[in-house]
């Protein structure tokens, strides 16, 4: 078995078992997947690695037994069980959820920027995890933006909004709020008018991690807090983007 297919079964253990050891996890992993192998327990091992490193796992089971191969879920770790946030720690577990949450294939900008992004989160890289993330939230600016122009059949409305976009340039707020304001004069379904407002603070929120009112380049600090709620709510803000983006190509106002 490789690391993507046993990453969730570890996490799996970890949910029932919070001070555990490596040859109990592996026990219990060889009861969940007849599949698995004598030898992967070398890519077992590089997973517990990764959650030491990560800040899910910390050496030591108890009092009596300190040190490595005994481990336990940390504060932190516990919080994401809580939360149900440990899919932050399986990369490929992620990107599976964040797809079913589209109804087109994902936007391959999209995809790759939440990968680095993601990737960086789990590498202590906060500020580099809001960075990518804030990248693939201006995508998704994009998107819509793309999707409102073929949409809009009128040609004096559409050179007008076009013109009103490409004006705005880098003021990414300016962008956002075109956009905002043409879907607002747009029939829009009642779900889809309501989470308006919503989506547009949580995806400009993300933006200004990255880029300041005018556009310019910014770095603002970012704790792991930070950067692990915007990743768990990034996947709400796509699903989103995408029925709007659905709506307007079967809507031409």
């Amino acid at each position: 078995m490789d690391k993507a297919e046993l990453r969730p079964l570890v996490l799996e253990v970890l949910r029932r078992e919070g001070q555990t050891h490596l040859h109990a996890i592996d026990h219990e992993i060889r009861r969940l997947a007849p599949e698995y192998q004598r030898q992967d327990i070398l890519e077992l091992q590089e997973i517990l690695w990764e959650l030491l490193l990560q800040g899910v796992l910390a050496p030591g089971k108890n009092s009596l037994n300190l040190n490595l191969p005994f481990v336990h879920v940390t504060e932190y770790g516990a919080r994401c069980l809580e939360e149900d946030a440990l899919v932050l720690h399986d990369p490929d577990g992620y990107l599976e959820r964040l797809e079913p949450h589209v109804s087109d294939p994902l936007d391959e900008v999209v995809r790759e920027s939440v990968r680095e992004s993601l990737l960086a989160f789990l590498s202590g890289r906060f500020i580099a995890a809001a960075a990518m993330l804030g990248m693939a939230a201006e995508r998704c600016l994009d998107l819509v933006i793309a999707a409102c122009l073929e949409a809009v059949a009128d040609p004096s409305r559409k050179q007008a909004f076009e013109g009103a976009v490409n004006d705005a340039a880098g003021r990414i707020r300016d962008r956002f709020d075109i956009v905002r304001k043409e879907l607002a004069a747009l029939s829009l379904p009642e779900e889809l008018r309501d989470g308006l407002d919503p989506l547009w603070s949580g995806l400009s929120g993300l933006v200004r991690y990255t880029r300041g009112d005018a556009g310019q380049p910014v770095v603002r600090a970012v704790d792991r807090s930070t950067a692990h709620a915007n990743l768990l709510l990034f996947p709400q803000y796509c699903k989103q983007v995408y029925e709007l983006i659905g709506h307007l190509r079967t809507n031409r106002p």
